[in-house]
């Protein structure tokens, strides 16, 4: 039996229709197709009859947004009729919501009414007024009521996840063997970019852990987040995975341990910190929601996502009847740190596979084989030259990728090579890539092949096993005394004042940064600073420092302007040409 919630206004408009001979709380089913043409709602028929007055209808109404829980309504004589009998015109038994009106009772919902039949046993009661004595007394011990009321819909709530607050919501995530994480906990956010060609929403559950490229830090996601459509990145927040955990500088975050279709790759832009207050429930309930999958116990799923939960664990693969034998399954787990050749799963992996495993259904558990991967990559850098500490500096930045992309791969994964590409050509620097990805010590793969570890196994890529051929450049080297072209690419976040549209805005920020362009001489520095001076309109616009990106690419240059980073300097024989202007979002 459900608990149903009754307001101070209900109890006492209830009492007193009570207390005056009327029928308090007739329900009525009602049942229509809500596709017909037309809508015809089936009449109300009261059951006391004659009727002499209804005082009240109520009900449920659909909701304005498909998928929304109904909303409870009182009905006025603006949404019903009220129908004469025929034979007898002063019966108004019967209730009519016609076609037209906005609001009717949802399909398949109770109607409830309160009426007054016309023949009725009298009341000694005289006087309801408002400070009668009758009046005064119902509505004292209607507040009585509704005080209790009150308490017990607090006491139904604090039993579910999804209404418990403060110490009810610690004992009902108890359950389930979950707690509060105090304060002092390292917490966070990171960004995750989606994978160059991916379409659709992406779905990162609560839970999911993000590492260091050594594996030794792991955090976890705070909550689930849903990356729509079209959003190229998705900042979300995580949490030391164990009390311990230590705070991280920016950038130190890049290993998406579980792998997510559709996602590239992950960094934490700022520093961790130590959270200051406790969890809240809100965080609470989106951490928690994700371990009921693994509470319902038996199916692969919940036993799945029960040892994804635990720290130590990368991926894992449930297979049923893996010999054609019913009433057996095959656990095959990948441990983030892989234990000595010939040794047993952890012992916290053991509890949890018995803990989840179906009554009577035999475990074949195994740890998932590692295939050590080896690579070998050519570039084609952007421009003409590049200094050789930049030079290095992409070449840490590929194996740092290419690292965390094949830490996210799962058991018997695919590796792709055209995605992996793909990802190092986010990289501005980089024009062209040619990648060979193989078993370390096998044969020597093929170009652009992809690899396919076997079933049950994981792979593993070491950044001393990454190899790097002779790099080459998109554009031959000036002859002297030729120009030098020096591309120009800006993000501008900009808010245009009232009167001007984006498109004049837009056209007035390339007319100035075109002329600031125009105007550099040898030995100038373009900074931050500069940039905003020359894109200064007080008339037109205002510029967010914060929002500032200006990328000059060169044959040994490559810069990126923004507040508080880099200089350019200016060379003899340079000509900059504006290639694009976005406004930041």
């Amino acid at each position: 039996m459900s608990f149903v919630d009754r307001t101070y206004l209900d109890i006492v408009r209830d009492v007193l229709t009570t207390l005056t001979q009327g029928v308090v709380a007739e329900t009525h089913t009602v049942t229509y197709d809500p596709n017909a043409k037309p809508l015809v709602v089936p009449d109300i028929v009261l059951t006391r009859r004659p009727v002499r007055r209804v005082s009240m209808v109520s009900g449920l109404v659909a909701p304005a947004t498909t998928g929304d829980p109904l909303v409870p309504t009182q009905f006025s004589l603006n949404d019903y009729q009220l129908i004469p009998n025929p034979n007898d015109p002063g019966d108004v038994s019967r209730i009519r919501f016609p076609p037209l009106s906005k609001r009717k009772p949802a399909p398949n919902t109770d109607v409830t009414v309160n009426y007054y039949p016309r023949t009725t046993d009298p009341t000694p009661l005289t006087d309801l007024n408002v400070g009668s004595v009758v009046r005064t007394i119902v509505e004292a011990m209607g507040r009585e009521l509704a005080a209790l009321y009150a308490q017990l819909n607090i006491a139904y709530d604090s039993g579910f996840l999804d209404t418990a607050t403060g110490v009810s919501l610690d004992r009902v995530v108890a359950l389930l063997s979950y707690a509060r994480r105090r304060a002092g906990r390292a917490v966070g956010s990171v960004t995750f970019n989606r994978r160059a060609g991916s379409i659709g929403s992406i779905t990162i559950p609560a839970g999911t852990p993000i590492t260091d490229a050594t594996d030794k830090i792991r955090y976890a996601t705070s909550e689930r987040y849903d990356m729509l459509a079209g959003e190229s990145t998705a900042e979300v927040r995580v949490h030391g995975a164990a009390d311990a955990t230590p705070v991280v500088d920016a950038a130190v975050l890049t290993v998406i341990q579980r792998a997510i279709a559709g996602l590239d790759s992950v960094t934490n832009a700022r520093p961790t910190t130590r959270a200051t207050d406790d969890e809240t429930d809100e965080a609470l309930r989106a951490r928690t929601r994700y371990a009921l999958l693994a509470a319902s116990k038996g199916t692969p799923q919940a036993i799945r996502n029960g040892l994804l939960a635990l720290p130590d664990v990368r991926d894992a693969t449930v297979d049923e009847m893996p010999n054609g034998v019913p009433g057996e399954i095959r656990i095959t787990v990948s441990l983030a740190q892989p234990p000595a050749p010939g040794s047993d799963l952890p012992q916290d992996v053991l509890d949890c596979i018995e803990q989840l495993r179906p009554a009577g259904i035999r475990v074949l558990r195994a740890q998932a084989g590692q295939t050590a991967l080896a690579a070998s990559v050519a570039l084609v850098l952007a421009g003409s030259g590049m200094p050789s500490a930049q030079v290095e500096a992409v070449h840490q930045a590929v194996r740092d990728r290419l690292v965390a992309a094949i830490a996210a791969k799962g058991v018997g994964e695919r590796i792709r090579a055209k995605p992996l590409v793909a990802a190092l050509l986010s990289d501005q620097r980089i024009a062209d890539v040619t990648l060979a990805l193989g078993e370390k010590g096998g044969a020597a793969p093929k170009l652009g092949d992809d690899f396919q570890p076997d079933p049950g196994s994981g792979v593993s890529l070491d950044p001393a096993d990454i190899a790097f051929g002779p790099d080459s450049y998109a554009a031959a080297p000036a002859a002297a005394g030729q120009p030098v072209r020096v591309e120009v690419r800006a993000v501008i976040g900009a808010t245009p004042l009232a009167g001007i549209s984006i498109d004049a805005m837009k056209a007035a920020l390339n007319a100035r940064l075109t002329a600031y362009l125009a105007a550099l001489a040898p030995a100038a520095s373009v900074d931050s600073a500069s940039v905003l001076l020359a894109l200064q309109d007080d008339t037109k616009y205002a510029v967010d420092p914060l929002k500032l990106s200006v990328t000059l690419t060169a044959q040994d240059q490559f810069v990126q302007i923004a507040q508080g980073g880099q200089t350019f300097a200016v060379k003899p024989g340079q000509n900059f040409v504006l290639a694009s202007l976005d406004l930041a979002s």
